[in-house]
């Protein structure tokens, strides 16, 4: 497909184009039309001329009165021939249009036509049925003044000829259809060498997350907008790579300084316990490491998550891996509360590492326990719509505040009292959001539901081990 950038500018030169092919268009009707005017400017001076030395060779001796008729006569006989005796069958565009004004202002000659204001060369409108034209046109001529009050208009209707109106649209055409070659050509240089490009980062992008950031791209593109573009990539990856392997620190030392403490500090806890049996402040210290200790490993699984690369990830059931976990861990841990669980699964499977998606299902599962009411049935479904793939939890739980349901999967925040870490969905988000999925929670009709959406995967794959546990 085209990327956007090669597609807005080919619609830039086309458009350029279609402008150009305009703007030619008109500058050749318009030198068309000048020329068929100046013609007939040429054609009614010379008939002009040629009535005006008519008029100048009369006999010296004829009187104003004979002189007048003699102008008439031949003014008449012009314009009569002019339309071919009225029956306009010759064909003629630029007709020829004669007027002769007397002295006492009265006109002869072309029917219909109206004497034009101005001296020397003028311009005047023909009505439709004036001169054989079936429609409104203009035509050009010039006035001869023959003194005292008398003179004759000689003009010529212009059109231009079809032949050169053909000409030019052919011509413009040509033009046209040439400059959209040589456009096209043009987009076509400016897209292939734009889209390797684009691909070549798009690939290096697609890359980093298997080579953890560490690959740059090249930053000697002749185009500087391209080497700029390069520069920014490059510091963008330097910036992920050093935040990736912050986090990958920081694991080691959550793992070492954080767990290991505590871990020593259970187990002399353990001795003391012995040592001093029933002694409540051992076992309120020992708890208080228990959840400290949980926290350490949530954050952990946090940590794992963010770092986990994408080509690492399994191909998992998500119907399977939940009947699994219900059956293995949430049966016995809802019996306090007589709880029930339902499973809903249609086939179908996800590109996610195992035991990161084992754990976010725990996490919901163990959310959905502790808010439900006792004896009630906690639902799990997972559902297929295109290519996203959801897997939902319901419980009859009391909901939450709408304006607070984002603020759940923050880390740190937490509805669910002192014994709650507020890491659980915190993780859930940040696995779902690696895998290229999502996690949304909402309060339904009689409960609260947390959904999560994975991409589908059509063709699974046979080569991965699910890590946590086998499928069912």
């Amino acid at each position: 497909m085209l990327r956007w950038l090669p597609l807005r500018t080919t619609l830039v030169i086309g458009a350029l184009a279609a402008v150009a092919l305009a703007g030619l268009t008109l500058g050749l009707l318009q030198m068309v039309s000048m020329n068929a005017r100046e013609v007939a400017m040429v054609r009614a001076q010379a008939d002009a001329a040629v009535l005006s030395s008519k008029i100048d060779s009369f006999a010296p001796g004829l009187s104003a009165e004979e002189r007048d008729a003699e102008v008439l006569t031949m003014v008449a006989a012009r314009a009569t021939e002019a339309t071919d005796g009225g029956r306009c069958d010759s064909g003629e565009r630029a007709r020829a249009l004669f007027l002769y004004r007397g002295a006492d202002g009265a006109l002869t000659g072309t029917p219909k036509l109206a004497w034009p204001a101005g001296r020397g060369e003028v311009r005047l409108r023909v009505p439709a049925g004036t001169a054989c034209q079936r429609a409104d046109a203009t035509a050009v001529g010039t006035v001869v003044d023959l003194g005292e009050g008398r003179a004759f208009l000689s003009a010529r209707i212009f059109s231009p000829d079809p032949r050169l109106v053909t000409r030019a649209y052919l011509l413009a055409a040509g033009v046209g259809v040439a400059f959209l070659l040589l456009a096209g050509l043009l987009a076509w240089a400016l897209m292939r060498g734009w889209r390797s490009r684009l691909d070549a980062f798009n690939a290096l992008l697609d890359r980093a997350d298997r080579s953890g950031f560490a690959e740059r791209a090249p930053v000697d593109d002749r185009q500087p907008e391209f080497r700029l573009l390069a520069q920014h990539l490059n510091a963008l990856l330097a910036r992920s790579e050093d935040m990736i392997g912050g986090l990958r620190r920081l694991h080691r030392h959550v793992a070492h300084d954080l767990r290991g403490p505590v871990m020593v500090a259970r187990k002399h806890l353990e001795a003391l316990a012995v040592k001093v049996p029933d002694e409540p402040l051992i076992a309120d210290a020992d708890a208080k490491l228990v959840t400290m200790d949980k926290r350490c490993r949530m954050l952990l699984g946090i940590i794992d998550a963010e770092v986990s690369r994408r080509h690492e990830a399994d191909s998992v059931d998500p119907g399977a891996r939940i009947r699994q976990l219900i059956d293995d861990m949430f049966v016995y841990l809802g019996d306090d509360k007589d709880l029930e669980f339902e499973l809903e699964a249609v086939d179908a499977r996800v590109r996610v590492a195992g035991d990161l998606f084992d754990r976010m299902v725990e996490n919901i599962l163990g959310n959905a326990v502790k808010f439900a009411t006792p004896e009630s049935t906690i639902n799990c479904a997972v559902t297929r719509s295109g290519d996203i793939v959801t897997v939902a939890v319901d419980n009859d739980g009391p909901g939450i505040d709408p304006s607070r349901t984002e603020r759940i999967f923050e880390p740190g925040y937490s509805s669910g009292g002192a014994d709650s870490h507020g890491l659980g969905l915190a993780f859930v988000r940040t696995v779902a959001l690696r895998a290229g999925g999502n996690v949304q929670a909402f309060n339904r009709a009689g409960g609260f539901r947390i959904e999560i959406t994975l991409p589908a995967q059509d063709e699974p794959t046979q080569n991965h081990s699910e890590r946590g546990q086998d499928e069912v």
